[in-house]
């Protein structure tokens, strides 16, 4: 499960902060680190700390923000030049940056922000109401994990495509392999330094030579390796060229697992329309190539980028064109990720009956599967809409097969998940008095 590393960017809002950092912990099964001003300013200590999570969580109270050329910030000030720290270190080691407002709190205009600190006002922002803080975190965690898991889910993509064949390289890259095809995940962060350095020297021969077919391979090989290690934006150069030579001598497959690569580095370094452009390539590639299985992926990508652009709507219709082909390929898993992502979509859109039919459709999926957490969730998403939607009867029954399931279960994710059922059962419980 993901790593938060919690900040706290205000003073005053200590009490809060230690619950809000309790339930993070709990929902995402892993110890937060957390960082407040009365601790030591500990620069290494702090980057240590981040590199071993996957988001930085900057917690903002409801005193307005100065935000100001911060060299000479004293603990007056919101944001500390610690959290100016935390945030460049998270931008250098590629981690998803949350700005989690408490009630009014706000931010300021990008134009008195420095330097880095304007990331974190592009950044999507949460905002948490304190009457109802358990309920807007909730949401706002379910929406992390969601964007960590599609990050995940990209970066596994990217290795996935392209494999590299050290037999003919030998010579050029000092290598003798004892495998004929490893893949880049074969390497430690060491074993990848000494990759790209060879790889930069068979680009360079490839090229001297007019070798367009080795020039790609290379390109392709820098732009995995890049990849692999965070440096998003490294990783793009090198597909964009690789893209020249594609559209040159790469055939259709080729091509359009290399767009979905561009789409899915856009879209984690935040780039959107960008993302969208190359998802509309590949799917118009895919279809005249009746390549399946891109068309899906193209689909998924763009439901993604439209969610993203708060075109919710649009991005629903791009998730069920993607489910209708995965079921055509029976790919159950993600037909389950697609089925419980347009469900919960539908809910945050506040349409509550369409919401039902997809997480009912999700259950016999989450069975067929046997994926029992992912059944315990969506019994308990269930319940929540039912409640509401005014059906109390019905948003019992869904929570009562919740809590049966979770008893013969273990794990620290069922903790997290009974936790919120609870929550949800006392107005039900209220209402039955």
């Amino acid at each position: 499960m993901p790593r938060l590393y919690l900040s706290l960017g205000s003073r005053g809002s200590e009490p809060l902060f230690e619950k809000i950092a309790g339930q993070c912990e709990s929902y995402m099964e892993q110890k937060c680190y957390l960082e407040t001003d009365d601790k030591p300013f500990l620069p290494e200590k702090i980057k240590s700390r981040l590199s071993d999570c996957d988001a930085l969580v900057v917690v903002i109270g409801k005193d307005p923000p100065e935000l100001r050329d911060l060299k000479n910030s004293d603990n007056k000030f919101i944001l500390s030049e610690r959290v100016r720290f935390e945030i460049i270190s998270a931008i250098n080691l590629n981690l998803l940056i949350v700005p989690l407002l408490l009630d009014h709190a706000i931010l300021p205009e990008s134009r008195n922000v420095p330097g880095a600190l304007k990331h974190l006002l592009e950044s999507k922002t949460y905002r948490l109401r304190e009457a109802f803080w358990f309920e807007d975190l909730h949401l706002t965690l379910e929406d992390i994990e969601e964007e960590l898991d599609f990050k995940k889910d990209v970066e596994a993509k990217l290795l996935k495509p392209y494999k590299f064949n050290f037999e003919s390289r030998n010579d050029l890259a000092g290598q003798s392999p004892k495998i004929g095809k490893l893949g880049i995940d074969s390497y430690g962060p060491t074993g990848l330094g000494r990759l790209i350095d060879s790889e930069n020297l068979i680009l360079a021969e490839a090229q001297r030579r007019g070798d367009r077919a080795g020039e790609k391979d290379a390109l392709s090989s820098l732009g995995l390796a890049y990849a692999w290690l965070g440096q998003t934006q490294r990783a793009i150069q090198f597909f964009l060229k690789q893209l020249e030579i594609v559209h040159e001598i790469g055939n259709i497959n080729e091509k359009c697992a290399l767009l979905a690569n561009l789409g899915d580095a856009f879209a984690i370094s935040g780039n959107t329309q960008r993302a969208k452009t190359y998802y509309q390539d590949q799917l118009s590639l895919a279809k005249s190539g009746d390549h399946r299985d891109h068309v899906g992926s193209a689909w998924n990508g763009l439901g993604f980028v439209y969610v993203k652009q708060d075109q919710v709507l649009k991005g629903i219709e791009c998730y069920k064109n993607a489910l209708a082909v995965c079921r055509e390929l029976e790919n159950h898993e993600k037909e389950l990720e697609l089925l419980v992502g347009i469900g919960l979509n539908y809910q945050k859109q506040g349409n509550l009956s369409q919401a039902i039919q997809f997480l009912e459709l999700a259950l016999p999926a989450a069975r067929y599967l046997e994926n029992r957490k992912e059944e315990a969730r969506v019994l308990v998403d269930l319940g929540d809409i039912f409640y509401q939607a005014g059906n109390p009867e019905r948003a019992d029954f869904y929570l009562t097969r919740a809590e049966e399931l979770l008893n013969i279960l273990d794990g620290p994710w069922v903790d997290s998940i009974r936790k919120r059922l609870k929550k949800l059962r006392e107005p039900l419980n209220d209402s039955e008095k």
